[in-house]
Order: C-alpha cells, then sequence, then structure tokens
C-alpha cells in the first residue's frame, strides 16, 4: 500500500474516531443510564453518572475483575458470565448485549442490562470497551411472569405436561452420562374423591399433593403435573435408596396431611431409573409408567422399582390385559410396598 493511500485510511479512521465520540457525547447528555468505559490493558472502569441538571460525575475502579468478584455488587450467579462478556469484548471488537442482577445498597438485586461495545485503535487492537448499564427488573419480571404462566400448570403450579418433556429432554441430552430417576405418580381413588366430596375439593387435593412434593424432592428435581391426577417427578444425580426414602416421605404425608375425607389419601408410584446415555424421555416415561400400573393393579397405595439391568425395549403394555406383564414382575421389579392394611411391608 502507498504512502497516499495510508494516509487516506489514516483520515478515514480519524472521521470515524470523531463520529463515534460525537454520538458518545450525545448520549451522555441525553441518556439517564450508567454510561462506563473500560480499559483492558489497565483493568480499570469509569463510570460515568448523569444527573437531571446535565451535571456528570466520573467515578474510577481499578483492578475492575477483583472489585467485581469481592465488592458483592454483582449477583454471585452472574459474576463468571459478566467478567467473560468483558474479556471477550478486549480481545477482538464486539457488539453485545446480556442481563445480570446488580445489588442495590438496600441488598435487594434488581436485573440490569449492559450495552457494549469495543473500540478499536488504528492497528485493529481493542482499546477500550465502552457501553451502558440501565435498570431493567421491571420488563425482565414481567416477563418471568409471562414465562411462568405458560410453562406451568395454573392449578398445581408445578409445570405442565410439555415443559416438564422439554426440560427432561434437555437434561438427558447435556448429561449423557449422568445418572437420574423417572417417577410416575397417581391419586389412587380420585374420581372417588370427585364423585364424593365435589370437584373445587379434589382440586384442593391436587394442590396439596403438589406442595408436599415440593416440600419433600430437592428444587434440582423437574415436578410435572402430566395431567389429572397423574404425576412426574424427575430426579438427577442422587441414588435409588435416597429417592426411595423420598417417595416414602411423600406416601406419608399425603396420608397424615390431606385430611377432610372418610378415607386417607394414597397414591401408587412407579420408579425406573436411567440405564443408559440411549436412554431418552419416552424409554424412561414408558417404564415408570408401567409399573406405577403394576403398582395400582396388585392392591394400590405401593411403589415398585423397576430393577432392569440391561436397557432392552419397552413396549406399552395393553391396560386391559395384564396376564403377561404381571408374569414379568419377578424379574423385571422388586416391590418396596406401602399396603393400606396396617401400613406393613410387603
Amino acid at each position: 500500500m502507498e504512502r497516499m493511500d495510508y494516509e487516506e485510511r489514516i483520515r478515514e479512521l480519524q472521521a470515524q474516531l470523531e463520529l463515534m465520540q460525537e454520538r458518545y457525547q450525545i448520549l451522555m447528555e441525553t441518556t439517564s443510564a450508567l454510561l462506563f468505559e473500560y480499559i483492558p490493558r489497565e483493568d480499570r472502569m469509569i463510570f460515568i453518572y448523569n444527573y437531571p441538571d446535565n451535571k456528570s460525575r466520573k467515578e474510577e475502579v481499578a483492578r475492575y475483575h477483583k472489585y467485581v468478584e469481592t465488592s458483592g455488587l454483582v449477583h454471585p450467579d452472574h459474576i463468571k458470565k459478566l467478567l467473560s462478556a468483558l474479556d471477550q469484548a478486549a480481545v477482538r471488537p464486539m457488539r453485545d448485549e446480556l442481563e445480570y442482577l446488580s445489588r442495590k445498597p438496600e441488598g435487594e438485586y434488581l436485573w440490569h442490562k449492559v450495552c457494549y461495545s469495543s473500540v478499536a485503535d488504528g492497528s485493529g487492537q481493542v482499546s477500550m470497551v465502552v457501553g451502558r448499564i440501565h435498570n431493567t427488573h421491571g420488563s425482565v419480571t414481567e416477563r418471568q411472569k409471562m414465562i411462568r404462566k405458560i410453562e406451568m400448570d395454573f392449578l398445581t403450579g408445578l409445570y405442565n405436561k410439555g415443559t416438564a418433556t422439554e426440560k427432561i429432554t434437555e437434561w438427558l441430552q447435556k448429561n449423557p452420562d449422568s445418572g437420574a430417576h423417572m417417577i410416575m405418580l397417581d391419586l389412587d381413588d380420585f374420581k372417588a374423591i370427585n364423585d364424593t366430596y365435589g370437584h373445587a375439593f379434589g382440586d384442593v387435593v391436587l394442590k396439596e399433593s403438589a406442595r408436599l412434593m415440593e416440600k419433600c424432592f430437592s428444587r434440582s428435581s423437574i415436578l410435572s403435573r402430566f395431567g389429572g391426577d397423574e404425576f412426574i417427578v424427575f430426579v438427577t444425580d442422587e441414588p435409588l435408596s435416597e429417592v426411595e426414602g423420598r417417595i416414602s416421605r411423600l406416601m406419608e404425608m399425603m396420608k397424615d396431611e390431606i385430611t377432610g375425607m372418610d378415607w386417607p389419601l394414597h397414591c401408587s408410584v412407579g420408579i425406573t431409573a436411567r440405564l443408559s446415555p440411549e436412554d431418552d424421555f419416552e424409554a424412561l416415561f414408558n417404564r415408570a409408567d408401567n409399573v406405577m400400573y403394576v403398582a395400582k393393579q396388585t392392591g394400590r397405595n405401593r411403589y415398585f422399582v423397576d430393577r432392569r439391568q440391561m436397557p432392552r425395549a419397552v413396549r406399552q403394555v395393553d391396560r386391559p390385559d395384564m396376564k403377561e406383564l404381571l408374569e414379568e414382575v419377578p424379574q423385571a421389579i422388586r416391590t418396596d410396598v406401602r399396603i393400606k392394611d396396617g401400613g406393613k411391608e410387603e
């Protein structure tokens, strides 16, 4: 490239820089957002606070990475993604945005959006990252409420069928080598509850059952009302003994705490484990559903554990004819059950 070409290119870059500076100055004078300039080579952040009387104040923070990690200003779950975004913008020219939780002086975390852009020098190296931060807590919380309405069962507050299916499928795909258990739970004699006490009371039973499920299972579990009086629970990274313990507690609590009927509330439960990375949602669902149905057919008020040691195809059972499935029960599953009469174990 000739000298004149270099000079022309420099003039073009200078004109672009002057335009950017003019736009930035206009933004400073008109926005109520918090503006910032980050100097990567010094790890130094400059915040620019604007006030209604067109006055502004600058505040500099040295060793900004350390400040973010130790100040408590950014929510612990969001520190990594915020600093990672800043580091990427400091390496190559880019423009992006992200949302994160920032703490107010009173201690409450609020959602904020940061919009940022890299500024490169004549050699193409990033010399500065500039941007603005503004409070988006109202819009984010409204969006979250709308998402929750779409994802949740309106009566129980648990995930609905579609959302649970998507979340479980996504987890299985992202964690091919991790253990998990699928639980299918069906309330016993729920039709009799509706017929005897009315559908409004039946709704209360469903809501209270969901509340006890949330109480018995960890927050990492996926709980869903799958339809009617049928629920599924997807438990990750817990041994079978712990899963069985949670089910036993749930059955006891449902019997003792959900009252108002002439008989105690019971349920029938089927439990199956993920056996291989090839186990998808449908395979787990079918196995749990099948053993839950065996629990229904062999006395209710109990849970069955699928004990298959090797993965194999599982077909949906012809529900009116249980003979073939029941013949498989001794070799396929073990019963760890609670029975209605006396609460002893079979």
